[in-house]
């Protein structure tokens, strides 16, 4: 393999062989090695690398550092040469990799993990698309809090490409993580026991076990052949078969020493210390302790040989192998030969570590260099040091290590009389760091704790709303309202308000719960004054305030104009995302009133936006919940095809951890799957949201309202009932936007016989829609509540249903109506009405056909051809639309494609591999029966 034979390790290097094939033909593949210190785990880590470049590969190495915790170094390690060379926005930076060399290109860029572990997969199956790539990791168990996060995740992302994620992990004595972070998922393929356990026949994870006698023997044989049948069995008693001592044992001469001079494992590198000079222990230590910031000056500054150059001890340090290299860099041998003199030093230990930062900080290293050294070092008193400590923090907390932030915060406390606003500063970043971490006991005491220290009025308002936003978004709802009604307190007592900060603690406020009267009041006025004002002067907060308000209309079912028209002036042309960015839950709350309000045009403009924005960030999650609102609009729209698309986008973040709006985003992909008669679909849905789980009451009916559509679209609408009215008696009192079950209940009531039960429902449900104001949603509840009364009364409700529907642009609905009105019209037992309208109900029955096939909605279409069957009445002539013989994920591809998308930006926008995109295409174009990608235009013109 071009590189110094591995002894006792021939099964290790013929299953490399084998993986090499399977990874070099497209396969994927994550190889754990793992091992106690000194067993050769880096040896055979160096001996895949070294052979697989020699095979043309793209080699990615980064090794874990107990001593040095740099959020995201594995990243800096893999990909810092690539991000030197190549600019921002160039393959394989663009798409989703563009957060990647940002990330790795400037300093302390807020970074998500699962942003940066989608960004950091999009880069490697890019970059796999030329040649096989391995991206290895030695000693993975010591990787900083973000690089071990993202080495975990980016397994489950590289599928089906030419990529070997190669880790080492250090096992028993020594293997603990400096943050105390549980790395037992290092161990595991793919993070799962229950995960693919070999490829190929090749097992992929490699326990190496201490070399056999054998093994020796054919070692020692190399260097004295005369003496190895007598002395390998005593080497290996020694060494315990462990590769380092062995090799420790050899240099010596041990084998060929009478037996009682063989000292154990133990012994070994302790007597060769204790043999050390002063000075050259001096210089060793140095090296020891700066680790990969050893540079000359600086081990020549805490060294300070005196007797002869430090290019002459160190040289004589690598010939007696306690060095592996002397310059440009000196490094030592083995982690072992650092370990065992750190033990021996002792007490010595965190002075040298305090000189350590003490040379960086003069030099103006980067804080986060500085604070590795301050965290083994005692509390000295120097405030550049808490400096350096609290600016590491900061940059480790945006960055996702929220446990490194906390230790940095805690090692800065530790100092003794801080100035009080350097303290107030470190209390602040600790609750942070703390909350991020999930540690809120602790938080919410150094948020207060702050909260003393602060003199102005201001100061205090933000930290209290920065701790009751932190408690709200973990559901410490009576938690957060105590501090949002301390924080409206503070403001009203400020002889000189700002109104600005007023109104957003008013709408932060408000959004915690609009039942408290005290938070009412201010509410009103602070909305009366806004409302007063020209649009052009409204500014953040009264965005935040509009929002609360646009949204609390359509929760409550007040007035559907009115919320529409706040939710658009709140959107403010696109100014609510530039000040709050996509991940924002105020992006949601706009485009849930713009939903209501039927003001999709805005709504869509706004979710386009911001999902683009969210894609360029490689937010996931963000991703999720803006695809799920924005399915929601293309369902009420009716646009039956682009809803599945986005909203199984959102499920499909669900294996990722999304879990914002999963019960609605899953009812709403049912309803999607029944119009489109796919029923194995929506009955896999079910499982995913089982009714048994504990869940607050709104989003349980929600789970219900899933369970209970798939139901009814099997025709069981007795069993669907149950779960439509269990929802109802869950969630009283709210609007008719998000009460879909009452709706729902009146169908199935109807259908299962119960007609008194849903025309009662029916009346009362009427009533508030009308008094709501929304005219397609107004469409869709007379259509259902036309259910409930004799055909002579439905046929009215009806024709209004479809007229407001049509003008509305409420197309699955509108076949609903148009189908309902085609029975109505057609069956029944009264001669007389069925012969005076069996003309409108064959022309309704052929409009619901005709509009069921163009937007995709089989299951319409199927009815109505059913019932034009059953009138011996001539069936409408229908051009097949080709687009439903794709499957979702094709029809996904195609239609990005059919836009101009070239093949990266469509797998940027779906979070999917290049090759997945060809795949699909290529699967499509016969079923579109066309050749070429130009194409798809028209044959993806689906007017959906």
């Amino acid at each position: 393999m071009g590189q110094p034979r591995l002894f006792g390790r021939d099964e290790e290097l013929a299953h490399w062989h084998a993986l090499a094939a399977s990874v070099a033909a497209g396969r994927d593949a994550e190889l754990i090695i793992s091992g106690p210190s000194g067993i050769g785990k880096t040896s055979v880590l160096d001996a895949i690398c070294t052979d697989a470049a020699s095979r043309g590969w793209k080699v990615l190495r980064a090794t874990g550092d107990a001593r040095r915790q740099l959020p995201g170094a594995m990243l800096w390690q893999w990909f810092a040469p690539l991000v030197q060379r190549i600019p921002a926005g160039s393959a394989p930076f663009d798409g989703q990799g563009a957060m990647l060399h940002k990330f790795v290109a400037s300093t302390g860029v807020p970074a998500e993990r699962d942003a940066l572990s989608y960004s950091a997969a999009w880069v490697l199956r890019s970059r796999s698309q030329t040649r096989p790539i391995v991206a290895a990791v030695d000693d993975a168990q010591w990787l900083d809090e973000l690089s071990l996060a993202v080495l975990l995740d980016i397994g489950s992302l590289l599928i089906d490409v030419p990529v070997l994620l190669l880790r080492g992990v250090r096992t028993g004595p020594g293997a603990e993580h400096p943050e105390g972070l549980d790395t037992a998922d290092l161990l595991r393929v793919n993070g799962s026991q229950t995960g693919k356990e070999s490829v190929s026949g090749v097992p992929l994870h490699w326990q190496l076990k201490p070399l056999t006698s054998g093994a020796i023997e054919s070692w020692i044989m190399e260097r004295q052949a005369t003496a190895a049948r007598v002395n390998a069995e005593r080497v290996q008693a020694a060494s315990g078969g462990v590769p380092f001592f062995v090799e420790e044992l050899l240099e010596r001469d041990v084998a060929a020493a009478p037996p009682e001079d063989t000292g154990s494992e133990e012994s070994v590198l302790r007597e060769r210390l204790r043999r050390l000079a002063e000075e050259e222990r001096a210089v060793l230590s140095a090296v020891v302790v700066l680790g990969k910031d050893a540079t000359m000056p600086r081990l020549k500054a805490m060294a300070k040989p005196q007797g002869e150059s430090l290019g002459a001890v160190l040289d004589r340090l690598r010939s007696e192998r306690f060095l592996a290299a002397a310059k440009p860099r000196p490094a030592i041998q083995h982690a072992l030969v650092g370990e065992a003199l750190l033990a021996d030093l002792g007490n010595e230990v965190p002075r040298l570590y305090r000189d350590a930062a003490g040379l960086l900080m003069a030099e103006g290293a980067d804080p986060a260099l500085v604070a590795g050294y301050l965290l083994k070092a005692e509390p000295d008193g120097n405030l550049d040091g808490v400096r350096a400590l609290l600016a590491a923090a900061g940059r480790a907390r945006r960055q996702g290590a929220h446990a490194l932030a906390a230790q940095y915060c805690e090692r800065a406390m530790a100092e003794s009389r801080l100035p009080r606003e350097l303290q107030r500063e470190l209390l602040i970043e600790a609750a942070h760091s703390y909350a991020g971490s999930g540690r809120l006991e602790e938080a919410e005491k150094c948020g207060l704790a702050a909260l003393e220290l602060s003199g102005s009025i201001a100061e205090r308002v933000e930290l209290l709303l920065e701790g009751a936003v932190t408690l709200y978004d973990v559901n410490q709802v009576e938690r957060a309202s105590k501090y949002f009604a301390q924080a409206l307190q503070e403001v009203e007592q400020d002889p000189e308000p700002d109104p600005e900060l007023r109104r957003r603690v008013v709408a932060l406020a408000s959004g915690a719960g609009f039942q408290q009267m005290q938070v009412a009041e201010r509410y009103s006025a602070e909305l009366t004054g806004i409302l007063a004002q020209d649009p052009s002067e409204d500014g953040p907060g009264d965005r935040l305030l509009l929002a609360q308000e646009a949204l609390r209309l359509a929760i409550t079912g007040e007035n559907a104009e009115l919320s529409g028209e706040l939710g658009v002036r709140a959107y403010g042309k696109g100014r609510v995302l530039a000040e709050n960015g996509a991940e924002s839950n105020i992006i949601n709350y706009v485009t849930g009133s713009l939903n209501a309000g039927e003001r999709d045009a805005e709504a869509l403009e706004l979710l386009d936006a911001a999902i683009a924005e969210a894609r360029a960030n490689s937010s996931v999650m963000a991703h999720a919940t803006l695809a799920y609102c924005r399915g929601s609009v293309h369902l009420n729209r009716g646009r039956l095809r682009l809803a599945q698309v986005d909203l199984e986008a959102s499920l499909r973040a669900a294996e990722s951890g999304w879990r914002t709006y999963l019960e609605v985003a899953a009812f709403l992909l049912a309803s999607v799957y029944a119009a489109r008669d796919d029923l194995e679909a929506a009955d896999a849905l079910l499982p995913r949201i089982p009714l048994e789980q504990d869940r607050v009451p709104l989003v349980q009916a929600m789970a219900l309202q899933l369970h209970g559509t798939v139901r009814a679209a099997h025709g069981d609408h007795a069993a669907a009932l149950e779960h439509f009215t269990t929802a109802m008696d869950l969630a009283p009192g709210l609007g008719p936007t998000l009460n879909a079950w009452n709706r729902s209940a009146i169908e199935s009531a109807a259908r299962s016989g119960q007609i008194e039960y849903a025309a009662a429902v029916a009346e009362e449900e009427l009533e508030r829609v009308r008094a709501f104001g929304a005219p397609r949603l107004t469409g869709e509840t007379l259509r259902v509540a036309a259910l409930a009364q004799p055909a002579d009364a439905a046929l009215p409700m009806l024709h209004e249903a479809i007229r407001l529907l049509e003008a509305h642009e409420g197309r699955y609905a509108q076949a609903l109506a148009l189908a309902d009105l085609a029975e109505t019209c057609l069956l029944g037992e009264d001669r007389a009405f069925l012969s005076a309208h069996r003309q409108e109900g064959i022309g309704a029955a052929r409009k619901a056909l005709v509009l069921g096939n163009r937007i995709g909605a089989v299951a319409v279409a199927r009815r109505m051809g059913t019932l034009l069957s059953g009138q011996e009445a001539q069936l409408p002539l229908l051009a097949e639309n080709k687009a439903d013989r794709l499957t979702a994920a094709e029809f996904r591809v195609c239609s990005l494609a059919a836009k101009g998308m070239t093949n990266r930006q469509i797998a940027a926008e779906l979070f999917i591999t290049i090759k997945a995109v060809e795949w699909h295409l290529s699967r499509s174009y016969p079923k579109l029966e066309i050749s070429s990608r130009k194409q798809l235009g028209p044959a993806m013109d689906a007017r959906d």
